[in-house]
C-alpha cells in the first residue's frame, strides 16, 4: 500500500493502468551483449502501456535512463591496463546507444501533436522499480542527461511548471472549485513563500545584532525573550525542516545559540552572539547562490540564474581553486617574512629561540618571496578569470554566457522546479504543522503496521484551511506577473 507523502503523484492517473515494475525490464536490458544491442527498442515497449503514448514513452524512456546511470556507475575492478581500456571502452558504446534510443523515443513522441498534459505526463508520470521502492520519473533524470538538459520542448515545460504548475482539465472535474483552489499554490508561490520565510528571519536576525538585549544586574529568567526572539527560533525550526544540508548552517547556529543561552539571550559579550553574525553573513551570501530560495528565481531566471553561475563557477571558483594552489607558499613566504621583521606575535609560534633579528639579505628574500607570490597570484587570477567565462554565447538566454554555464544554470532551475512541484505543500512555517499533525503520525504508525491512508485526507484538509488562504492571496497579489 502507497503511504501518503508531500510528494505524490501530480499528473497521471495510472490506477486503470497495469503499469508493470522498472525492475524486470532493466534487468533484461543489463542481461544483452554487446552485439545485442539492437534488441533494446524491442525490450523496453511494454505491451501493457501500448494504448497510452505518453506513458509509453515515459517508461521506455525511464527504463533508458536508468540503464544510463547503471552504466556510468560501473566501476571496473580488474587490474589490467588492457581490461580497464575495453570495459571503458564498451561502457561509452553502451552510452551511445542508450543516448540514441532515448533521443529516438522522444523525438518520435514530438512528432505528432503533443498538448501540455501529454508532455508533462512523459516527464511527471511515476513508475518503481518494484513494490517497495520509491517512485521514480524521468524528471529526475533530466538533469544528468545532455541532449534532455538542453532540450527546448522540455525547457518551456518547466518553466511552464514553475509559474502555472501542472496542468489540469478542470472543465471535466466533478470538484471544480475545490481543483480550482488546490492549484492555487504553483512552484512559483511555494517558492515565494520559502523565501519570505527566509528574508523575514534575516530581517529579525538583522534586528536582533543591531539593537541586542543588554544584560541587567538581576534579571528574571526568560526575561530577555520576547515575540522577536521567539519568532527566530520558530522560523530556524522551519528552515531546518525545509532545508537542504548545504543551507542549514545559518538557522542550526541561530537555534544552538538561543537554546544554549537559556532561560537567558545571547548577548553581544557572549561568543553565541558571535554565532549569530556568522549566521547573518552567510545567509546573506547564501541568497545570493543560485541555489533556491533566492530572488534570482523569481523573475526571469533565465537571465539572474547563469549570470550568479558565472560568478560562482567563473569568477568565485576560479579564485578559490588559485587560492588553494598557492596556499602552501603564501603562508611559509608571509610567516617567514614576519619572522625576519621580527613580528613578536608570529616568532612566539616559531619553533626556534633567537636573540638577534634576521639579518638584512633575509628581510629582503623573503620580502621578494612574499611580493612574487602574490604577484603572481594576481596575475593569474587575471589570467584565468577572463579565460575561464570568454566562450561562444547560445541561442538561448540560458546560454547568454555560455553553453556550459547555461546547463548548470538550467540543473539549479530543474532542481528547483521539482523541489517545488509537490500537491499541498506545508512551506515554512506551516511545515511545522505538517510535522507535528502527518510526519510524526506517519512514522509511527507505519512502525506498527497500521494503515495510514487517513493522513492523506487529513493533510488535503490541512492545506486548504491554514495555507490555500494565504495561497490565494499570494495569486491574486502576484496576477498578471512575469
Amino acid at each position: 500500500m502507497t503511504e501518503p507523502t508531500e510528494e505524490t503523484a501530480l499528473l497521471q492517473d495510472v490506477s486503470n493502468v497495469d503499469v508493470p515494475f522498472l525492475k524486470a525490464f532493466l534487468s533484461r536490458l543489463c542481461s544483452l551483449l554487446p552485439e545485442e544491442m539492437d534488441q533494446i527498442p524491442d525490450i523496453i515497449q511494454p505491451s501493457q502501456l501500448s494504448g497510452h503514448r505518453a506513458l509509453l514513452a515515459s517508461f521506455s524512456m525511464l527504463v533508458l535512463l536508468l540503464f544510463r546511470e547503471k552504466n556510468l556507475g560501473e566501476k571496473h575492478s580488474k587490474a589490467g591496463p588492457w581490461d580497464a581500456w575495453k570495459h571503458e571502452t564498451l561502457s561509452d558504446e553502451w552510452v551511445r546507444t542508450i543516448d540514441r534510443n532515448i533521443e529516438q523515443i522522444w523525438t518520435s513522441f514530438l512528432d505528432a501533436f503533443c498538448d501540455t498534459k501529454a508532455i508533462e505526463n512523459v516527464l511527471w508520470t511515476e513508475f518503481r522499480l518494484d513494490e517497495k521502492s520509491k517512485p521514480l520519473r524521468v524528471v529526475d533524470f533530466v538533469s544528468k542527461h545532455p541532449k534532455l538538459l538542453n532540450d527546448r520542448v522540455v525547457e518551456l515545460s518547466m518553466t511552464s511548471q514553475w509559474k502555472r504548475g501542472a496542468s489540469q482539465d478542470l472543465s471535466r472535474s466533478r470538484q471544480y472549485l475545490t481543483s480550482r483552489y488546490d492549484a492555487l499554490c504553483t512552484p512559483w508561490i511555494y517558492h515565494a513563500f520559502d523565501l519570505a520565510t527566509r528574508l523575514t528571519f534575516l530581517l529579525l536576525l538583522v534586528s536582533y545584532v543591531l539593537n541586542p538585549p543588554h544584560p541587567a544586574f538581576y534579571s528574571q529568567p526568560l526575561e530577555y525573550i520576547g515575540v522577536r526572539e521567539i519568532l527566530l527560533v520558530v522560523l530556524a525550526i522551519s528552515a531546518l525542516l525545509d532545508s537542504s544540508l548545504k543551507s542549514m548552517a545559518p538557522f542550526a547556529l541561530t537555534l544552538f545559540a538561543f537554546l544554549f543561552k537559556l532561560p537567558s539571550a545571547p548577548f553581544p559579550q557572549d561568543f553565541t552572539f558571535n554565532l549569530l553574525l556568522l549566521s547573518l553573513v552567510v545567509l546573506i551570501f547564501q541568497l545570493h547562490l543560485p541555489s533556491p530560495p533566492s530572488p534570482l528565481f523569481l523573475f526571469w531566471p533565465e537571465r539572474s540564474l547563469p549570470l550568479a553561475v558565472l560568478i560562482l563557477e567563473g569568477v568565485i571558483g576560479t579564485i578559490l581553486r588559485l587560492l588553494l594552489f598557492f596556499l602552501p607558499v603564501l603562508i611559509l613566504s608571509v610567516y617567514f617574512l614576519s619572522y625576519a621583521l621580527s613580528d613578536v606575535f608570529l616568532r612566539t609560534l616559531l619553533p626556534m629561540e633567537t636573540s638577534l633579528p634576521a639579518p638584512m639579505p633575509t628581510r629582503e628574500a623573503f620580502f621578494i618571496l612574499s611580493a612574487c607570490s602574490f604577484i603572481i597570484f594576481l596575475l593569474s587570477v587575471l589570467l584565468l578569470v577572463p579565460f575561464s567565462i570568454t566562450s561562444t554565447p547560445g541561442r538561448s538566454p540560458w546560454d547568454q554566457y555560455s553553453t556550459s554555464t547555461g546547463q548548470m544554470a538550467r540543473i539549479e532551475f530543474y532542481r528547483a522546479v521539482i523541489r517545488y512541484s509537490k500537491p499541498y505543500p506545508f512551506p515554512p512555517p506551516f511545515n511545522i504543522l505538517y510535522s507535528i499533525f502527518i510526519a510524526i503520525p506517519l512514522f509511527v504508525l507505519t512502525l506498527f503496521h497500521i494503515s495510514t491512508s487517513f493522513l492523506i485526507t487529513l493533510q488535503r484538509i490541512l492545506w486548504r484551511v491554514f495555507v490555500g488562504p494565504f495561497a490565494a492571496v499570494a495569486r491574486l497579489l502576484t496576477f498578471g506577473l512575469p
